[in-house]
Formats: C-alpha cells, sequence, structure tokens
C-alpha cells in the first residue's frame, strides 16, 4: 500500500516537472527535480523491507549520487559537479549489476556499444571545448554500465539502462550541440523512467 502511495506521488511531481520545463519555468523545477530520487529511494527502501530482500548498499549509493547529480544540474555552475555525481552513480551501479548472475551475450554488443559511444563524441566533439575529457570518461562508463546490465539477462535492467543511455546522449546532444524545449522533456521523461526501470531490476532480482 505505502509502495502504490508513492509511485502516485512520483508520477504527480513527476509531471509537475514536465509542466514547468514545458512552461519554460527552471526556478520551479527547485521544488519538484530534487524530489523525485528520495522518492525512488523510498520505493526502493519500501518493498525492500515488504518483501524482505536483501539492500544493495552500492545500488542505494548509486540512487543518492543521482540525487546529487540532479540537484546539481539544476544551477549553471553545477554542470561538472553533476556529471562526476552521475558518473560515480554508474560505478556504483556497474558495481551492483556485476554481483548479479553474468550470463554470456551475444559476442558483438562490445563492438555495437563502443561504436555508438565512438560516433557520438565524434559527432559532439568539435563543440565540447574544455569538456572533452571529462565527457569521454562519462561515455565510456555509461556504455560499460549498458554492457553489465545486458549480462544480468534482467529486463527491467538492460531497459533502465538502455533509457539512460538515451537519456544522457539527448541530454549531450541539447547541451552541446542544439537546446530544445522537446529535448529537455525527452531527457527527462528517459531519465526518470530510466531510474524507475534499474530499481524494479534490482527489486526484481533473487541473486
Amino acid at each position: 500500500m505505502r509502495s502504490k502511495i508513492l509511485q502516485i506521488i512520483l508520477v504527480i511531481v513527476f509531471a509537475i516537472d514536465l509542466f514547468f520545463i514545458f512552461n519554460n519555468q527552471p526556478e520551479l523545477r527547485f521544488f519538484t527535480k530534487p524530489i523525485l530520487l528520495p522518492i525512488l529511494i523510498l520505493m526502493y527502501i519500501t518493498r525492500l523491507k515488504s518483501e524482505k530482500i536483501q539492500l544493495d548498499k552500492l545500488f542505494l549509493a548509486g540512487l543518492v549520487l543521482s540525487f546529487f547529480g540532479d540537484l546539481f544540474l539544476l544551477f549553471k555552475w553545477g554542470f561538472l559537479p553533476g556529471l562526476g555525481s552521475f558518473l560515480m552513480a554508474h560505478v556504483f551501479y556497474i558495481i551492483s549489476f556485476r554481483k548479479k548472475t553474468q550470463n554470456t551475450i551475444w559476442k558483438f554488443w562490445p563492438i555495437i556499444l563502443g561504436l555508438f559511444a565512438t560516433t557520438l563524441l565524434v559527432f559532439l566533439f568539435p563543440y565540447l571545448k574544455k569538456m572533452k575529457i571529462p565527457v569521454i570518461i562519462y561515455a565510456v562508463v555509461i556504455a560499460t554500465m549498458m554492457y553489465n546490465a545486458l549480462k544480468t539477462h534482467n529486463r527491467n535492467l538492460i531497459v533502465g539502462a538502455l533509457l539512460f543511455l538515451i537519456s544522457d546522449t539527448l541530454l549531450s546532444i541539447n547541451l552541446f550541440l542544439q537546446p530544445l524545449m522537446i529535448l529537455n522533456l525527452l531527457v527527462m521523461i528517459t531519465y526518470v523512467l530510466a531510474q524507475w526501470f534499474l530499481v524494479r531490476g534490482m527489486l526484481s532480482s533473487k541473486n
């Protein structure tokens, strides 16, 4: 029951946050965006207790770091701290995924992920300026996160990681190439869904 209430609250806050993006009211997002991850964290912890699932502290640390990433990105000066927070969040997610059962996957997946990251970086490279090295490191880490999610064969984790990859790709285009309101909306939609699927994946995993 408590989990369902939290889901309803999450949907309401998320809808309001998207409304603020649509109306170009970034200052009001200080009241909505920072609430989203704490609600997801409460959902995760609540379900853990009700279903007697073991807490994954590293995954929880990833969620907390994502919260700080969201918070930093609300400020004009916060891109690097936000990038660093999400980078560390992905590192913790990777370690959490690696603790799950590691299954064999299609051998060309690492090549595909590498080509995707390389193509995106080549496309964005002229626009990155001083951000080239941080963005390259981040691209490598999130591609690694996607790869490790694939190896779990957990559908929720795979969908979550894929949505995270899409969200960060759209965010890069929006920040460095062409800022558009529709991209802002798509970034937030894919990001929140990504975190939600990752939480579901961790709860559904019995390993």
